[in-house]
């Protein structure tokens, strides 16, 4: 009988293994969909931080195209267009991008002090760039020689913050832009045959290097050479540290399909080995989104939408450090923004941007620490929520800049820093509803949440308070809607927002 019984524990164990080899994700559309875009963690999350950090912060002069546009010399878009100049002047035509590498010292760096940062800002999932447009790659890599452990500062970034990210209940990300590695540096015409892009540049006679020892780095390499590379950093970070998100930027749609595949299937079956689940999103087009979440740059979105999606602003004055602009977003319209956000599905990042040397500027240090001291008082109207019935009301106008030459990344921008107390935003966690007035209206002020009058009109009331006061909040339901009267006084950093609960029976 015992034999009988160890006989079928052992093929039971050989059933399910052979089962789970089978479920393998493979590397076509329809394996791949299979796999959840947003987990729950991810819905849960609303707020992550990453930062951009890289050789471009040596000149650390208009933003990290620095590398891209020291070389265009005949640049007409008003976007980095004096860089060629600025670099001509301070440096001259005989330094090129990469003398900017032993330069990047790092010497200040503590993942330990950024992550504390970052989480006390509030972020649950904290992050670093991987690899910038440049091709300088934030860990030890051995596909690319041009690394921040073997050359510069001679630290894997990606391994120091993900350490220290994992050693908290938090998760980690990295974000990865070298899709478009291969039409970042300009080219010598008809050198490289690669897809279209109408952000190529190309001149008879480039300046950028075209010894042989930088050809990888400035991608002065065939196609399918940087197809090869694109997909083998990828895995290297896989195996390494298999981040819980792998944030990717535009131009992802240039790498071959069957590379993009790969990709995907080796993220997807590295995360189930390790019980994990796991985000990617798609900005454009080059991952469909029944497997990635959508991302939109410094936007929102119309209305609530069904799925989770992300969006990503800058801390500073750019993506990357600029010393020339030492300015910071102001952390109130930022939770404004947080609350617009969330309000419709989705899910807020920061992008930090530190100084070459591994600091990082003291305006957005004290932006994060505004950010997190409001939402150490009402993160409870924030993180776990979910949309409610409406995503809210109010005067300000939300809308799409016709003008914005990124509107193929982006959606509604305009509007959205002009958020104010007479805007209202909903989320919903169990049976509390939380209306965030996105700003103080003064004391014993009125306001009616109209949704209570239309699709939330049956929802019976038990009583109403507002986060952070002890006062209580008068309230009464009229053919208008909910009206509620602000507390008499001011709760702490209601300046930036206010949060009603509204408790349901």
């Amino acid at each position: 009988m015992r034999n009988k019984m160890v006989k079928l524990l052992v093929a039971l164990v050989a059933t399910v293994s052979l089962t789970n080899a089978q479920e393998k994700f493979k590397p076509n559309w329809d394996s791949l969909k299979k796999h959840k875009p947003a987990p729950e963690w991810f819905a849960d999350a609303k707020l992550g931080v990453y930062f951009h950090w890289g050789v471009y912060n040596v000149p650390a002069n208009g933003n990290e195209w620095y590398g891209r546009f020291m070389y265009e010399k005949d640049r007409r878009k008003n976007w980095g267009k004096d860089i060629y100049d600025y670099h001509t002047k301070t440096y001259g035509r005989d330094i090129d991008y990469h003398d900017f590498i032993p330069q990047w010292k790092a010497e200040k760096f503590s993942a330990k002090r950024w992550v504390d940062m970052f989480e006390n800002m509030g972020a649950k999932f904290i992050g670093t760039i991987a690899e910038h447009h440049d091709g300088f790659s934030l860990w030890k890599s051995e596909v690319n020689p041009w690394n921040s452990f073997d050359k510069g500062p001679g630290i894997d970034v990606v391994k120091e913050i993900g350490q220290e990210v994992k050693k908290r209940d938090l998760k980690f990300m990295t974000t990865f832009h070298h899709g478009f590695h291969m039409h970042f540096y300009p080219k010598k015409e008809n050198s490289f045959l690669r897809p279209l892009s109408m952000h190529a540049a190309t001149y008879k006679d480039p300046e950028v290097p075209q010894d042989e020892e930088y050809r990888i780095l400035y991608g002065n390499t065939t196609y399918k050479e940087e197809c090869d590379i694109w997909l083998g950093k990828l895995n290297e970070v896989i195996e390494s540290s298999c981040p819980d998100y792998i944030w990717m930027d535009f131009a992802q749609g240039y790498i071959k399909e069957d590379y993009r595949l790969q990709f995907l299937a080796n993220y997807f079956n590295k995360a189930k080995e390790l019980n994990k689940d796991v985000v990617v999103n798609t900005k454009g087009t080059f991952f469909p989104t029944n497997l990635a979440v959508v991302n939109v740059e410094r936007a929102t979105m119309e209305d609530i939408t069904d799925e989770v999606w992300v969006t990503d602003f800058q801390l500073g004055s750019s993506w990357g450090y600029n010393k020339d602009k030492r300015t910071a977003v102001d952390p109130q319209k930022m939770i404004k923004i947080l609350a617009e956000v969330i309000s419709k599905n989705g899910v807020m990042i920061l992008a930090a941007a530190p100084m070459a040397e591994g600091v990082i500027p003291v305006e957005q240090a004290e932006t994060m620490k505004e950010i997190g001291a409001w939402l150490q008082l009402y993160g409870e109207g924030v993180y776990s929520t979910r949309p409610f019935v409406e995503f809210g009301q109010g005067p300000t106008e939300l809308k799409r800049n016709p003008e914005d030459e990124w509107n193929d990344y982006g959606a509604i921008k305009a509007g959205l820093y002009d958020l104010n107390a007479k805007d209202i935003r909903y989320t919903k966690k169990d049976k509390n509803v939380y209306a965030i007035q996105l700003g103080w209206p003064g004391s014993k002020k009125e306001i009616a949440l109209e949704t209570f009058a239309g699709k939330a009109k049956d929802l019976k009331i038990k009583s109403i308070s507002v986060l952070g006061s002890k006062e209580r909040i008068k309230w009464k339901k009229t053919a208008d809607g909910l009206v509620v009267t602000s507390p008499k006084k001011k709760p702490a950093k209601g300046d930036a927002a206010i949060v009603y609960r509204i408790k349901l029976r």
